[in-house]
This record gives structure tokens, sequence and C-alpha cells, in this order.
């Protein structure tokens, strides 16, 4: 019996990463999206963002010839299952944009018109709350060979293959029973190890995919409140907090990690997305919004130290380590970095940033404003102040010496707790959630 063929529409992250894996895995894959130069770098085996393992599984499945790209939607109709992952970003306001999946879902019906076997349409895009069911179900239910489900994705940047192929669960939600029965029967075609199934309605999948980033944004901005509260107290430290409490069966370790604030394409977007939703529906929720205030407070947080170190004086020259929002990434979506490097600007110091993955992506935004480095040594070189924003793994091996024979004043804000505390302690020096 051969295996169903798939297709993916919509490139970016989430699409890319799940069509090279779904060709890794044997299944003949169709990646599709309407941006042409896109496309054509793909067909060459480069994707358009950094993501651990991904180029190399793309060149591979291009190589065996499973995975082919087109900026054609009608090649849908050479497939039996479509995943849809175009983009679903945030409003100015924080409300959700849904006009690139309408159109894909458009263009999608408009294909399957033609099509007489059955097709079935899976949606991964990130969707608030009735979106399936108020404004795609009663488009597609006129189709009679077409099965509409909800798939919601948990992938972490760094991390989705490993994610994809090793998933926690997979939620499947469908209009009525058996309509997602041809995306389980390909999961398990898929999978070696046959995940955990769970079976819901639409609008219950779409929550589970907002409160699941909801629920760790908080347990991030909850750390964070705890690192702040520590940072006022002798010989407090978050990071001895946040162990212990982790060790808790309840609470769990994950997502504890004190810092600049959580950033990337999906919390922040997900979180303000589900604020502006509530709203709507006139539920409120000041406990989301009080999440959102302690992400949003965060980079001041360090501004804050900088100035108690008596640095933050104009002409002098900071230092960032790391810009993107996570390391392992290019990412700089909604990266702490971002609002800390305009607040450092707005006190008229000079500053120098440097990042492994990430500098073409800020000098997108912040252009000739600030100085870009390639080594951390010229980064760092004749500077008032290094502050640590992201936790490569490079920055985490780097000696006390490193800084003393580099910066014109040994002053280091940690601001991601990469450096061992000891080694640092009798030089200038503070960590997010390091008490006095």
């Amino acid at each position: 019996m051969s295996k169903v063929k798939i297709s993916v529409l919509g490139l970016g992250f989430v699409g890319l990463t799940l069509a090279a894996v779904n060709a890794k895995r044997g299944f003949d894959t169709i990646g599709i999206d309407i941006n042409s130069k896109k496309i054509d770098k793909i067909k060459q085996g480069i994707p358009d963002f950094y993501e651990t393992k991904l180029e190399s599984i793309l060149k591979e499945s291009i190589k065996k010839k499973k995975i082919k790209f087109s900026n054609n939607v009608n090649e849908i109709l050479k497939t039996d299952i479509t995943f849809v992952t175009v983009g679903t970003p945030s409003t100015d306001k924080g409300k959700i944009d849904l006009s690139y999946l309408k159109k894909a879902i458009s263009s999608i019906i408009k294909i399957l018109k033609e099509k007489e076997k059955k097709h079935t349409i899976v949606i991964k895009s990130t969707v608030i709350p009735t979106t399936t069911l108020k404004e795609i179900f009663p488009k597609t239910s006129k189709l009679k060979n077409v099965n509409l489900v909800v798939n919601p994705e948990f992938l972490r940047e760094g991390l989705a293959v490993d994610d994809l192929l090793n998933p926690h669960l997979i939620v499947i939600g469908e209009n009525k029973k058996g309509d997602g029965n041809e995306l389980k029967k390909y999961y398990k075609e898929f999978y070696k190890n046959i995940p955990e199934f769970l079976f819901t309605d639409y609008s219950s999948a779409e929550m589970i995919k907002y409160s699941n980033n909801a629920f760790l944004a908080t347990k991030i901005s909850f750390i964070n409140s705890i690192a702040n509260i520590c940072q006022e107290i002798p010989n407090a430290d978050v990071k001895t907090i946040a162990y212990a409490i982790g060790k808790d069966p309840r609470i769990g370790p994950l997502f504890l990690n004190s810092g600049p604030g959580f950033g990337g394409s999906c919390l922040p977007k997900d979180l303000s997305a589900l604020i502006h939703f509530s709203q709507k529906i006139k539920n409120s929720s000041s406990f989301l919004k009080s999440v959102k205030e302690v992400n949003d407070n965060q980079p001041e947080k360090i501004i804050k130290i900088i100035r108690e170190m008596g640095v933050l004086k104009k002409g002098n020259i900071i230092s960032i380590l790391g810009l993107a929002f996570k390391k392992n990434t290019d990412d700089i979506r909604a990266s702490r970095t971002i609002p800390f490097v305009e607040l450092l600007l707005k006190n008229n110091v000079l500053v120098k940033v440097h990042d492994p993955m990430a500098l073409k992506n800020f000098k997108g935004i912040f252009h000739d404003k600030i100085t870009y480095c390639k080594t951390v040594k010229e980064c760092i070189k004749k500077s008032d102040c290094c502050v640590i924003m992201t936790g490569w793994d490079e920055y985490k091996k780097l000696e006390p010496e490193d800084f003393k024979n580099n910066m014109k004043i040994v002053n280091i804000v940690d601001a991601q707790r990469a450096l061992k505390n000891k080694k640092f302690e009798m030089l200038s020096f503070k960590a997010i959630g390091l008490g006095k």
C-alpha cells in the first residue's frame, strides 16, 4: 500500500520544517508558498531562517526526490492531505490577522472543487477559538469529498525537528466523529512509536494551543517576578529557588529560567491574541494582562541595574551579547533585546552587539544606529558594561579574564544567568534574580 501524498501550504518556520521532516519519513511531499524568491532558495536546500538540523534534512530530501517546491497552489491536487501553515500575525493592537489564512482557504476550496477523490485539509495555523467553525468550515462543508480538521503544533524553535519526531500529544479537532480518521492513519504510518491521540471539537483544539502558550508565558513571567523580588533581597538567588520549585512534580522545571523575558513567533503573539479575544467576548482577563505586563517591563529592570552601576551615561559603550530571542535560532521576533536597545539609545549611550546567528536580522531594524560585531572580543572591547541577553553556549564558556583583558571597565550584567556566579563575584557583576 502506497503512502499518502502530502502538501504543505505556507513555508515559514512550521511549514518548511513539517515538509522536510515529512519527506525524511518517506512521504512524497510538496511545499507550496506564494513567495517565488523563497521557493527558489529552498529548491537549493537553503531555508530563509535557521533551525537546528533543518538544512541537512532538507538537502537530503531534495537529493532523494521525496520533496519538491512550488508557488502554484494547484499542486495540492496531486496530494491527499494538505497542511495549512500560513502565518496568522498580530495587528498593532494584538488582534489576530486572519487575512493570509482566508486567502489560502479560498484558493484551496476553488481548486478542490475539481477533485473527486477524498482530501483532508488540516489547519495547523494558530487561530483563535471559533475561527475554524465560523470562518472556514461553512466554506469547506460545501465540498462533499473534503474533511476539515484542526491539528495544532507545539514546536519549539531550535528543537522543532525533534518535537515533530517525538510529540507529547497529537490533538485532532473535528466537526463530527470520523473526520480526522485519515489524519490519524497518516500519523500511525509516520510514527514508529504511536503517540497519544486526543480527539476533540474545533474550538477546543484551537483553545488548547492558546492555553498551552499562555501557560508557558505565565511560568516565565512568574519566575521573572520572583527574580525581581530576589534582586532586592540579600543573598537570595532565583536560580536556586527555581531549581527547588521545579522539583515539585506539580510544577516541573521547564520554562522556569529567569531572564529578559519571552519572545519569538508564538508566545507574545498568542498571548496578545488571547487577551484581545477575551475582551471581545467580554471576559477580559486581568491575569493574562499581568503576564504580558511583566514581560513588557523586564528590559526596564535591566536598565535599572545598569543605572545603579553608574555606567548609563552619555557616550559610554554598552556591549550586548545575544540578540535572538533564544539560543539556536536567528529569530529576533519579539526579542526582549529590541526594546532594551531602544531604551539604551534613548539614554544616549553607544551600543555594540554580537550574536552567532542574528546580526543580519537585527541590522534590518537598527541599521547604522548601533555597531555590529563578528566576535565577542570585538564586542566587549573598551566597553563600560556588558549585558548578556541570550544564553548561547559560547557565552557560557567566557571567563573573568575575557572581560578583564578587553573591557574598559568590567561591569557585567548577566540577564540570562549564563555565567557561573562564583567565578565572577570578585568583579562588578550583577545577574537577574541574584540578590544584593
